[in-house]
């Protein structure tokens, strides 16, 4: 927990808004890449969401069960660094596609999430709530207490319902690597409100900087 929790700042539509993130200190801008809810984009408009991420910070795109060929194509398009998965079919032909780092993403719905999460064969898991018919970006908070009575053996990182008002409990509680946030910083969906992001960062970094003490 030394340098975390690293925060990932998810579901941007609009290049304007990822200067508010990298400012509040993120780890990691996501671009949703599949045609689900109302943050999704084409790859043109991520290309344009990522190229406003400036190097050092991770360009993630988000895909939902994907074909490998179109996971290679939008890493070229949009320069991505990283590809973030749910509901993969064969998670070693995409990883093999994508060329970069792999974050898995697993719905927290009990214990063998969290040993399905340890045996995959990616660089780190997301948790996130677990919501039937959903694959992520639910907007309500996963199963801590899991996390908590077995904690993973890999970095991972932890989604759903995260805000400015609970993110701090989620570090102390939880301790995780990676905070990924959409919904809970937002003036509408895909546009990111900059008091919202600003007060989330801060919260954050109360709550590591408690955790470290």
């Amino acid at each position: 927990m030394a340098d975390s929790p690293r925060l990932k700042f998810c579901g941007l539509t609009d290049p304007a808004d990822v200067a508010v993130c990298v400012d509040a200190g993120a780890w990691a801008i996501g671009a949703i890449m599949t045609p689900h809810g109302p943050r999704a984009l084409g790859a043109d408009d991520a290309a344009r969401v990522m190229a406003a991420v400036p190097d050092g910070v991770e360009r993630v795109g988000v895909f939902v069960n994907p074909d490998p060929a179109l996971v290679s194509d939008s890493v070229r398009r949009c320069g991505l660094t990283r590809v973030q998965l749910h509901d993969v079919a064969d998670l070693a032909a995409i990883a093999d596609a994508a060329g970069v780092p792999i974050t898995l993403s697993i719905r927290l719905d009990g214990p063998g999430a969290i040993a399905a999460g340890d045996s995959a064969e990616c660089d780190m898991v997301l948790f996130d709530a677990a919501v039937p018919g959903m694959a992520g970006g639910t907007g309500q908070l996963a199963d801590w207490s899991l996390l908590v009575a077995r904690r993973p053996a890999r970095p991972f990182g932890l989604a759903g319902g995260l805000n400015p008002q609970v993110v701090g409990d989620a570090i102390r509680t939880v301790r995780p690597d990676v905070i990924d946030v959409a919904s809970g910083v937002e003036s509408s969906p895909g546009h990111k409100d900059p008091a919202l992001v600003a007060a989330f960062a801060r919260a954050a970094r109360e709550a590591a900087m408690e955790v470290a003490a």
